[in-house]
């Protein structure tokens, strides 16, 4: 595999983790690397490339680094508009993410998951799933070790399990998975695709490859997300009400089969059940025992801060979906309960319309708002004459939210918010919320 960047001339964007895991393998591959960077790179990542010994270009992105090079590979997050990439495009050399480099590195199998909501949780449930079965499986990209790094030792007949964004799938040509799901499709990143089509279209790049006897895996009933499906492929379809996968009298089932029942699933909401819907038809051809799948479908409570579930506390069921930090992610979490909701919102200020949260609200019996968007939430609560509360921080917010709330109820932290307000990340956001609340049941035992 390693042959082919052999001499070749390459130019890395981006000397964060991935762009230096990219020129590591590039240079031990004999490649010819020259890494360059809009800015200063930390003090750590300048000392990882001195110790590589490729060229570096740092603060700028000169023209001329274009005479030589034959192949960019790129961070996902450096936009297309900028003058070196559209010069690069107008000469038609190759533009890579580490995706697509990762995909050439191995001859391992692909399991990739896409979608605008649920790629975290639903890339994580897949790759436990998947260790039930008989072949190794890795965790790659964004929530494991840098895909060129997993890729690298990947040996054939092993499988990667990968999450991916729009960013990186628009810089794959070759990249072909066995096993792939598009999620679901909303507004997004408009600010560095442009419009929604450009986004949606990105997205869908990750089937580009994929043919009859591959698993393509979608959402019924997300007209975006059929639209996408390729001309010749018949997709696995997923859905709470219809679909391959779908739910029956109370039944998670595959192909009309019984799985197991939603209540006893780890994992809280009807979003989540929809995620699980598709991991189950993404891992089918992988054959999995049963028990496995049982095993790990009763016992996975979601990713940290993606509404995880903290289990029971003082007879509240409790969740923490920090990372909702937008109307669209917090509405999904909203809707996927029938019990009643204490909800915990606010944060950053930005100016969003809250009116399309008012259809999400139906089982919310109170809503407890903080931050710097308290009083708006607070107000939108209470045009739907529910009980609202404004408060200043958090830490005041989950007393609260247990004052209001009774055995049987679900309190959801889903701010529907930035966390810039008050706490550097939506991950110290919902640190904070856990400590919060085992405070409250330790001073409750």
């Amino acid at each position: 595999m390693e042959q082919q960047w052999h001499g070749k001339k390459v130019l890395v964007l981006g000397a964060a983790k991935s762009g230096i895991a990219a020129a590591t393998y590039l240079h031990q591959a004999g490649a010819d690397v020259t890494i360059n960077t809009g800015n200063i790179p930390s003090e750590e990542e300048q000392q990882k490339i001195k110790a590589l010994g490729v060229k570096s270009v740092y603060n700028d992105h000169p023209l001329n680094l274009l005479n030589e090079a034959e192949v960019i590979v790129k961070n996902p997050g450096i936009p297309y508009h900028i003058p070196l990439l559209q010069e690069a495009l107008l000469r038609e050399i190759p533009i890579y993410t580490e995706v697509e480099l990762a995909y050439l590195a191995t001859d391992a199998e692909f399991v990739a998951i896409t979608g605008s909501n649920g790629k975290t949780t639903t890339t994580t449930l897949v790759h436990e799933l998947l260790k039930g079965g008989e072949r190794p499986v890795h965790l790659a990209g964004n929530i494991g070790f840098p895909a060129i790094e997993v890729a690298a030792e990947a040996k054939v007949g092993d499988v990667i399990v990968i999450e991916l964004s729009s960013f990186q799938l628009m810089g794959v040509d070759a990249f072909h998975p066995r096993s792939a799901a598009l999620l679901n499709l909303s507004e997004a990143h408009l600010d560095y695709h442009g419009d929604f089509d450009s986004y949606a279209d990105a997205k869908a790049r990750m089937f580009r490859n994929m043919t009859e006897q591959d698993r393509v895996v979608v959402k019924k009933a997300d007209p975006e997300v059929m639209k996408r499906v390729p001309t010749g492929i018949s997709p696995q379809t997923f859905g709470y009400n219809e679909g391959d996968a779908c739910v029956k009298e109370g039944w998670i089932t595959l192909h009309g089969e019984r799985i197991l029942q939603v209540k006893e699933l780890a994992l809280g909401g009807a979003h989540n059940v929809e995620n699980v819907l598709a991991a189950l038809l993404l891992v089918e051809p992988f054959d999995i025992p049963h028990h496995h799948i049982e095993r790990v479908l009763r016992t996975f409570g979601g990713v940290s801060h993606r509404t995880e579930n903290l289990g029971q506390v003082l007879g509240r069921s409790v969740y923490n979906d920090s990372k909702a930090t937008n109307n669209v992610a917090a509405e999904a979490a909203l809707n996927g309960f029938e019990e009643p909701i204490v909800w915990l919102c606010g944060g950053l200020e930005r100016g969003a319309d809250l009116s399309s949260l008012v259809p999400a609200l139906k089982h919310v019996k109170a809503v407890i708002a903080y931050g710097e968007t308290a009083e708006r939430f607070k107000e939108l609560g209470e045009s739907q004459r529910i009980p609202s509360f404004s408060v200043e921080t958090l830490a005041e917010a989950v007393p609260l939210a247990f004052a209001q709330s009774k055995a049987g109820d679900v309190i959801l932290l889903s701010p529907a918010c930035a966390s810039w307000d008050q706490f550097k990340t939506f991950e110290e956001r919902g640190e904070q919320f856990v400590k919060l609340v085992r405070e409250v049941e330790e001073a409750n035992r």
